[in-house]
């Protein structure tokens, strides 16, 4: 069994591997560029919100403690296949997964998969598992481990939770794998977030594939569906139309949906470089509000100090 599209829709809105704000009581999002907007992908809580946050504690205290690769492998694939083998849903989704590969990638394409460390591994140790082939380990200090002699000229699949601005499969996946002298036959993702990232992929001759791409159509649909409101759907639209006008319709006037003084450590630190040089020039006209927003900041860092 595999998951219907309007399936997946659900369950990507349900798990809220796919949250979208309230504009009313905030507090916004923060993206990598240190932009704010209305939603945020965290597709790793597709499984469950409770169960990725534990087993991405554990991977991470592996990883860390444990120093033989033979070793560290055995304990990530006990930690994962044994949560998976618990979880109808998750089971489902990498049926449907290995679906996809199978509609996309000609057979015989690749004979092993890859996966970087660590939200990858929920997707690609499970896949390699049920597709019956090697999991090949790539970790961010540029090691990798597979339990089966990798020759030269392999090729394998990438797999992986999420395709954004795709600068770990270029800056550490692909280098690791071209010192291996493996080829890869292309990325599979469960979602794909904007279009910088395909960008990036297609200019390295990577091809991919996705269950899902989030984008102005996937919230479309989810409110063909009724999973969301034709108001949030049209706060969205103008979003992706236009980041700076959805910021100045439901943001700019509102300080404390930025939550300056609760936000996480990782949040501030964009707030602070969004205040500080205004990417979107929303200051002329709203300086009041760029105001608050710093006394706000400089409050925090007086607490701090």
């Amino acid at each position: 069994m595999i998951y219907t599209r309007p399936e997946l829709l659900k369950l990507i809105h349900d798990t809220r591997a796919v949250s979208i704000w309230n504009h009313d009581t905030g507090p916004v999002f923060w993206y990598a560029a240190n932009v704010p907007g209305p939603f945020y992908v965290n597709t790793e809580m597709i499984i469950g919100a409770e169960l990725s946050a534990r087993l991405l504690r554990e991977i991470t205290a592996i990883v860390a403690g444990t120093v033989d690769a033979q070793a560290r492998a055995e304990q990530l694939n006990a930690l994962i296949l044994g949560a998976y083998k618990t979880a109808p849903s998750w089971q489902k989704l990498i049926a449907t997964m290995i679906d996809r590969a199978r509609t996309e990638f000609p057979a015989g394409d690749f004979s092993i998969i890859s996966g970087g460390e660590r939200r990858d591994w929920l997707f690609s140790i499970p896949f390699a598992h049920d597709a019956g082939l090697p999991h090949l380990f790539l970790y961010k200090n540029k090691t990798s481990w597979c339990a089966h002699p990798v020759a030269a000229n392999t090729v394998t699949l990438h797999v992986s939770d999420l395709i954004n601005n795709a600068a770990s499969f270029i800056d550490l996946w692909q280098p690791a794998l071209n010192g291996l002298h493996i080829a890869c036959a292309g990325n599979l993702c469960v979602n794909v977030r904007g279009e910088n990232g395909l960008k990036r992929l297609r200019d390295v001759g990577q091809k991919v594939a996705s269950l899902m791409v989030i984008d102005v159509d996937y919230f479309r649909h989810l409110h063909a569906e009724d999973l969301i409101s034709r108001a949030v759907f049209e706060e969205i639209a103008i979003f992706f139309a236009s980041s700076k006008d959805w910021a100045a319709q439901y943001l700019i006037g509102k300080p404390a949906l930025f939550d300056a003084a609760g936000c996480d450590a990782k949040s501030f630190e964009r707030l602070k470089h969004f205040v500080a040089h205004d990417p979107w020039h929303l200051r002329a006209g709203h300086e009041q509000v760029f105001a608050a927003l710093q006394a706000a900041i400089d409050r925090r860092l007086a607490a701090a100090a």
